[in-house]
């Protein structure tokens, strides 16, 4: 609709400029608060930086960009369709529908059936907006347009309001997402700590994040070490990232792979058949005259990955095997590997080879104590040994860390 009275000209201008403003504050707002894997991947097209830094230094910018693209349907529609004063916000509808599904989608849960609740919504977000469409249409005559700006003032928020409470109905916040981004993000910047600092709870049961925090472990050296201070530690899958949509966006997959220099090829039973089979390779490479100890070097994470993989499976009897292959068994050996073999031996009084570790011995000769005294009782057992005995291996090799003991005393 083409205006011809000055004063309506300016009604018309003020309520479009309105309405962009309110739109670019709700959009920066939403991808700041919510910014997703296509959030971060349109700043790494657009910068050639790493992914992961969309969500810390170059957050402003990729909420920037995004807000730029998602303002383009709008001001498409409303130069080919000229509506009334009161349905000035029309136009920009389909931008809250792309702000909404743009802000709603992650990696993990574009294969989900939760995706059918943000669907249902943008059909309805579509039908509303299909029936203001029609209305704006059939009644194009702008009457009473003298009237103060407040009478189209109203009707325009209100179409705003709807657009922005149906964007967050289509919005699927994942906090396991922003868990995920910021300590990949602290892990490219070497800066390690970011482990320490990351909350526990529902919050980190992917096992993307448990690979990254194995990860960062791995890289201080402290693997073996402080693996079961983790939780959620669910057997050796544990170790290596979730194969999701769009994981390369943010380099868990290469970062982690790249770091063991190997590859998974084809489908393997768990994380600890995929690491043998690596390991084995790099061993008969290793083999060759030309090796030098600086390969033997390289090896070690390889090496540390299989032995802890062989832990979180319970796998007692091939851990005991293959860690006097691969580790020297001494005073040096790392806190988990002593703790499983002296849980080993304490269990197969036959076994192949004799493992003597005298303080070891003794904490575990307390730890056997405290379980036999609460017996009769496995919660109170469990909840004594998780709290006298924290972030031991023992802990995880009877009762597992997904309980609420563990969680309390972290």
């Amino acid at each position: 609709m083409k205006y011809h009275y000055k004063s309506t000209q300016y009604k018309a201008i003020f309520l479009y400029v309105a309405c962009f403003v309110l739109f670019v504050l709700y959009s920066v707002h939403m991808y700041i608060g919510h910014q997703t894997g296509i959030v971060a991947l349109s700043y790494y097209v657009a910068s050639g930086t790493s992914a992961s830094s969309a969500t810390s230094s170059g957050a402003w910018i990729s909420a920037l960009l995004g807000t730029l693209l998602c303002i383009i349907p709008a001001l498409v529609l409303a130069r080919l369709l000229h509506f009334p004063l009161r349905l000035k916000a029309l136009a920009f509808l389909p931008s809250y529908i792309i702000l909404g599904l743009i802000t709603g989608i992650s990696p993990e849960s574009i294969t989900a059936t939760e995706n059918s609740i943000p669907l249902l919504s943008s059909i309805a977000l579509l039908v509303v907006s299909a029936i203001l469409l029609f209305v704006s249409l059939v009644y194009h005559e702008d009457r009473g347009e003298h009237a103060p700006i407040f009478n189209y003032l109203v009707p325009n928020v209100f179409i705003s309001c709807v657009g922005m409470l149906l964007c967050m109905m289509l919005t699927n916040t994942d906090r396991q997402l922003h868990v995920q981004l910021a300590l990949a993000d602290g892990v490219h910047q070497n800066d390690h700590s970011v482990v320490d600092r990351l909350p526990h709870g529902e919050t980190t049961t992917n096992n993307t994040i448990t690979a990254l925090q194995a990860f960062s472990l791995s890289r201080r050296g402290q693997l073996a070490d402080k693996l079961f201070s983790l939780p959620h530690l669910k057997g050796s899958n544990s170790l290596l990232p979730d194969t999701v949509p769009a994981s390369a966006v943010y380099h868990t997959t290469a970062l982690v792979y790249g770091y063991l220099q190997a590859v998974p090829v084809g489908k393997h039973r768990n994380a600890a058949a995929f690491l043998e089979k690596a390991l084995s390779r790099r061993m008969s490479l290793l083999s060759d005259t030309s090796a030098t100890s600086a390969d033997s070097l390289r090896a070690r994470p390889l090496v540390d990955y299989y032995l802890c993989a062989l832990l979180l499976d319970r796998d007692l009897s091939r851990f005991s095997d293959e860690v006097y292959k691969h580790r020297t068994v001494d005073a040096t050996l790392p806190r988990h590997y002593r703790e499983a073999l002296t849980l080993y031996h304490s269990q197969d009084s036959l076994a192949k080879r004799m493992y003597e570790d005298l303080p070891m011995d003794s904490v575990f000769a307390g730890y056997a104590e405290l379980r036999e005294e609460h017996k009769g009782d496995v919660l109170m057992q469990r909840k004594a040994c998780v709290r006298s005995y924290p972030h031991s291996y023992w802990n995880y090799y009877f009762y597992g860390y997904n309980n609420t003991d563990y969680q309390t005393h972290n």
